[in-house]
Parts: structure tokens; sequence; C-alpha cells
């Protein structure tokens, strides 16, 4: 199953339609997860040999005295334990609005079919993006497209999962987009309100 999704990535990938999504699609939640957290894993690596190639600051001595680690070897396992974790708690929020939204807008696919849409091309794109990621200056730049990218895959898997029309479609990318940035931005002021508040 697993060499069937990845030829599956490959053809979403390099041969983007609705016709090529709906040519790989199964209704299959598991592999679903189970691939993104592959790619959640693979990334946790990355993230861990860049923090070794490019080491952040040390921490400053009043986090040292809370008791706060600096990032090492120790530290790979736990970000891979948490990755794993929020992979899968994330995916599962993310494709739940998006079906919900497809429901709302009279799509009638199911949400192990649009699930498994989505693990083809976000998964591979997000180890892709972790890797350039890492390249000094120009890195965020592809970032940046390999982001308009996903968005565009995300439009054609939300057509073919949800069997809806390209306009629909469209409008369902436009409000898990909004939704998505507002979590984002409250996530966000909550997480400065926790280290302020330290």
């Amino acid at each position: 199953m697993f060499q069937e999704m990845m030829n599956g990535s490959r053809a979403v990938l390099t041969n983007p339609s609705v016709q090529t999504f709906e040519e790989h699609e199964r209704d299959n939640l598991q592999w679903a997860l189970i691939y993104s957290i592959c790619a959640g894993v693979i990334n946790a690596i990355i993230t861990a040999i860049g923090n070794v190639i490019f080491p952040s600051e040390p921490l400053p001595p009043e986090l040292r005295e809370l008791g706060v680690a600096d990032p090492g070897a120790a530290n790979v396992f736990m970000t891979i334990f948490f990755m794993m974790i929020f992979t899968v708690i994330f995916l599962l929020m993310y494709w739940g609005i998006a079906y919900g939204l497809g429901k709302a807008f009279g799509g009638t696919g199911a949400f192990g079919e649009l699930a498994y849409n989505m693990a083809l091309f976000s998964a591979p794109l997000s180890v892709i993006s972790n890797l350039v990621g890492l390249i000094p200056l120009l890195g965020w730049l592809m970032v940046l497209l390999l982001l308009g990218y996903n968005l565009y895959l995300t439009y054609l898997a939300i057509q073919a999962g949800m069997n809806l029309p390209g306009n629909k479609a469209l409008y369902v990318i436009m409000i898990l987009f909004v939704i998505v940035f507002v979590l984002a931005v409250c996530f966000g002021f909550f997480l400065a309100a926790a280290l302020i508040g330290l």
C-alpha cells in the first residue's frame, strides 16, 4: 500500500488534474495518516539535522534557570514523538474542516477519500519544503512557491475527493484558508502570551 501511495504521489505531483486524483483515489483514512506520519517523522529528522547545521542562539540564562533544555540530540526523539502526535491532530482537524466545508457546499465524497487525496501531495511536499527551507535566502522563496503549488493541489483534491465543481471547491479553499489563518494567529497569540508569562 505504501508503494501505491508513493506512485499516486508521483502521479499527482507530476501530472496534477482532477482526473489524476480520481485515478489514485482510495477511501483509506488509515493509510493517509500513516503516510503523513512518516512525512512528519522525516520532517522532524530534517529539522533536527538543520538545527545541528544551523544552530540557534544559546538560551538566555533566565530560561536555563527555569529548566528549559538546550536543543540537542536527546530532544530529537521528543521532537519526533511530538511531530507524530501533532501531525495526526492537525491533519484530522484540517481534513475535517475541509470535509465539513465540502459537505456544506453539496459535496458527496467520503472523508477517507479526501484525506487520502490530500495526503498524496501534502506529505511529499512537506518534506520537500522542509529540505528546501534549509537553503539560506533562496529557501524561503522556494517554500512560498511550493505553498502556492500546495494550494492548487488542494483545490484539485477537494474537487476529486468531494465531487465538487471547480467554483465550489474554490469557495471551500478560500474559507479553509481564512479558518487556518485565524487559528494560526490565535495559536501565535496564545504561544506569545505563554512565553511572556514565563
